[in-house]
Order: C-alpha cells, then sequence, then structure tokens
C-alpha cells in the first residue's frame, strides 16, 4: 500500500521543521527524516496506530510522534497522510 502525503501535511510538516531550524538545524533535519521514515513505514501495518481522536472514522488514525500528532486515512489502495498537530490542553470552560 502507497503512503501519499497530501499538501496541507507537507505545509505544517515545513513549517515546523522551520521552527525547530530556527534554534537547531541538527535537529530539524533529524525530526523530518525520523517523521518521514515513520509515515512511510505505515504501509506494513496502517492499522497498529489508535483511532483518530479527532474524527469518528475507524479508517482515520493518530500516529504519535514526539508529541505530535500524524493524522492519516486508510483508503483501499492507499493511505492519505493529510494533518500534522500537536495536543493542547485546553481547559473546560465551566472550570474558569
Amino acid at each position: 500500500m502507497n503512503v501519499k502525503l497530501q499538501s496541507a501535511f507537507i505545509a505544517k510538516l515545513r513549517f515546523v521543521i522551520e521552527k525547530i531550524a530556527e534554534d537547531k538545524k541538527s535537529a530539524a533535519h533529524t525530526f523530518r527524516r525520523d517523521i518521514l521514515r515513520e509515515c512511510q513505514s505505515l504501509s506494513d501495518f496502517p492499522y497498529r496506530c489508535r483511532r483518530s481522536i479527532y474524527y469518528n472514522d475507524d479508517n482515520i488514525r493518530d500516529l504519535i510522534f514526539k508529541g505530535w500528532t500524524v493524522i492519516y486515512k486508510i483508503t483501499d489502495d492507499e493511505i492519505k497522510v493529510f494533518a500534522l498537530t500537536k495536543y493542547e490542553d485546553y481547559k473546560d470552560e465551566n472550570s474558569l
């Protein structure tokens, strides 16, 4: 099964890499290499990651990578990696 990186994922990844590179270019290079390697490894066993907490669909999964969530969808013929997000802990409005 092929892994296809969608434009929204690529744009967010570039942004994150640029921010990391501001502090340390070698860390940015390592982050890019490792996250892309993890994305490509999804082709071996696409259902290994948890069902997405952001979508109500068994075919949409969350790959957790160094505190980041790579969101992807499994279709009949490919895996579409479409989002990269960082989990943020939002306070419940009622607790304010």
